[in-house]
């Protein structure tokens, strides 16, 4: 069974992934000199977004795995 503070881990270690995700992105875009224009918000606010969501994809998916073989494990 999933527990308490495994779970609590789980979350903070998603939570930090995202925020250094966000911080490398804008950092790489000031380190890249990149102009924040149109083509910015067109692709780098797409982009951003697609990571946080794929980061969070990838927990939940791993949280569904962990689900499923515990019901197989109690014959459910």
């Amino acid at each position: 069974m999933i527990t308490l503070a495994g779970w609590m881990m789980k979350l903070w270690m998603k939570r930090t992934l995202i925020i250094i995700w966000m911080f490398l992105f804008f950092y790489l875009r000031s380190v890249f000199d990149v102009p924040e224009n149109i083509y910015y918000i067109l692709i780098g606010f797409p982009l951003l977004l697609g990571g946080i969501f794929f980061i969070g994809y990838l927990f939940e998916r791993e949280n569904l795995m962990e689900m499923e073989k515990i019901k197989q494990k109690d014959g459910l």
